[in-house]
């Protein structure tokens, strides 16, 4: 049985703000916060510490460890090599700065690492061994739960699904590589496949609610989803398609018993949930053979990848390795 440490605060570093939970001796969330992320690294060092000691306070405990999610490459010992939101942060370590000023066990890890955690443990992954996240965002990050544990690699670099190419002949990607799965199933890819419709002259209503083809973005796409718009919805069965093919490609290495999906897409709900449990009958492999894969929505929403990062930072048998990239 894993021994836990309680009550933790678990922060989510992204390339806007700074949020922060602290959670209880049971994991539920009973104290939030957040700051605008300062541009230093020393500097989000010092809100990470103040946040902690403002959420222990106003609550009244002691803070018995710390976890933190960041948008960025983060290896097992809690150094981030490099954040595509936080340009600042350049092989920074996060993890021991914290801990030499708190002086309490502290964890850093990826995002979408944390979040996969959170909807796993405590979201709608509960209840499953085996569990792969994906996140629908700008990009497409992800994580995986195996055997009821996390899943970070050898270096702790893994969950990078949105860079497996699915069109070697695809759109470049930010990467700098082409045909990366995000170009196809991101938030930022379902506006541009909103855009390439419009130019078509398929969409009409979204030209006007967005005032030009070139205006258009994926939230005035989501709007007339949600309200049932014919086109928007022809556009959202192609899209929910693309995410499939990632998604396939996934469950055929991984195998897991649940995919749930999360990012800011999910705020469309449950057409976008199912256009891609829809795609997904079209693309996957050994109908005969496999039992039903549940594909649902992430429960916790924005505050998944700090509720997460606070969930592992209460586990006491965090595995820290601080030398295994110089080793190698």
């Amino acid at each position: 049985m894993k021994m836990q440490r309680w009550p933790t605060v678990g922060f989510d570093i992204g390339g806007t703000n700074v949020r922060a939970v602290l959670l209880d001796e049971d994991g539920q969330l009973v104290g939030t916060s957040r700051r605008e992320r300062p541009e230093s690294p020393d500097a989000m060092v010092d809100v990470t510490v103040e946040l902690t000691h403002q959420l222990a306070d106003r609550i009244g405990v002691s803070v018995a460890a710390v976890g933190i999610g960041i948008a960025g490459i983060v290896d097992r010992s809690g150094v981030v090599y490099t954040s595509p939101n936080i340009p600042s942060l350049k092989s920074f370590p996060i993890r021991q700065r914290v801990a030499d000023v708190l002086e309490i066990p502290v964890v850093a890890d990826n995002d979408a690492t944390t979040a996969t955690w959170a909807e796993a443990a405590t979201g709608a992954g509960r209840g499953y061994d085996d569990v792969l996240f994906a996140a629908l965002g700008t990009g497409i990050g992800g994580g995986f739960v195996s055997d009821g544990e996390i899943r970070r690699g050898a270096f702790g670099f893994s969950g990078e699904i949105g860079h497996m190419i699915v069109d070697p002949s695809g759109p470049k990607c930010v990467c700098g590589r082409v045909g990366c799965w995000e170009r196809f199933g991101s938030g930022t890819a379902f506006g541009q496949l909103a855009r390439e419709h419009a130019a078509r002259g398929d969409l009409p209503a979204l030209v006007e609610r967005a005032g030009s083809v070139e205006a258009i973005r994926g939230e005035h796409l989501s709007a007339l989803v949600v309200e049932g718009e014919p086109g928007a919805l022809g556009v959202l069965e192609i899209f929910g398609e693309h995410v499939a093919v990632g998604l396939n490609n996934l469950v055929n290495i991984l195998d897991p018993s649940i995919v749930v999906i999360g990012g800011g897409l999910v705020d469309i709900g449950e057409p976008l949930i199912e256009a891609i449990r829809r795609g997904y009958q079209t693309v996957m492999v050994d109908h005969s053979v496999r039992p039903p894969l549940p594909i649902v929505a992430a429960q916790h929403g924005g505050r998944a990848g700090a509720i997460g990062a606070g969930l592992l930072a209460g586990l006491n048998d965090q595995k820290v390795d601080t030398g295994r990239l110089e080793s190698q």
